[in-house]
């Protein structure tokens, strides 16, 4: 009996001195898995904000393309526009870029409407509208400072959005520390040339 009792103690005093090893490799296990979560997410969190990146700049480029484009039709030009940023492209663009465009998009659009009822209206409308006008006014001098006006708008709204978009692009370009300084280098030389 006396073996007995000193295997069964021989067993006891070695199963106490297991269970710590094993709880440590276990929390070791599980704390590697957490490590391994927590640095999976981070990666993925990096890698969707370089593809939100890519894609910010290549709606940036598009509707540079299209600002750039030539207006045959001032209201088509403008609908164009409108539809881009109404596209899932264009909803890479930041939101204060989105706004401003739209907002001139749509004074264009209103102010050829007020000026050129037609556009806003269906075929069977705008065939009455033209016959209509045909008999009750000739080619009138207004319509063309009418279109002028149009135009003006146009120009006004590419330049404005373009160089919005222009400084959001620069704002949004991680610069290197080497083309951080040619850019100081090329500001602080600027000054220099235009007094000399």
């Amino acid at each position: 009996m006396a073996t007995n009792a000193s295997s069964t103690s021989g067993l006891g005093s070695i199963l106490p001195n297991a269970v710590g090893p094993i709880i440590g490799g276990f929390l070791a296990l599980i704390g590697a898995f957490v490590v391994y979560y927590l640095t999976n997410k981070a990666n993925e969190r990096r890698f969707q904000r370089q593809l939100d990146h890519e894609d910010m700049k290549k709606a940036l480029r598009q509707l540079h393309d299209l600002l750039e484009s030539k207006p045959d039709d001032a209201y088509q030009w403008s609908l164009k526009i409108t539809s881009f940023i109404n596209s899932f492209d264009g909803t890479f663009l930041p939101a204060e870029l989105k706004r401003a465009t739209m907002d001139k998009m749509y004074a264009i659009q209103s102010r050829i409407e007020e000026i050129h009822p037609e556009y806003g209206l269906t075929d069977e409308d705008m065939r009455a509208f033209n016959e209509d006008q045909a008999a009750l006014y000739g080619d009138l001098p207004p319509e063309v400072e009418a279109q002028l006006d149009i135009d003006e708008r146009v120009i006004n709204a590419k330049a404005d959005l373009m160089e919005k978009a222009r400084d959001l692009a620069l704002s949004q370009e991680r610069l290197s520390s080497w083309a951080r300084i040619r850019r100081r280098l090329h500001r602080r030389s600027k000054p220099t040339q235009s007094h000399g």
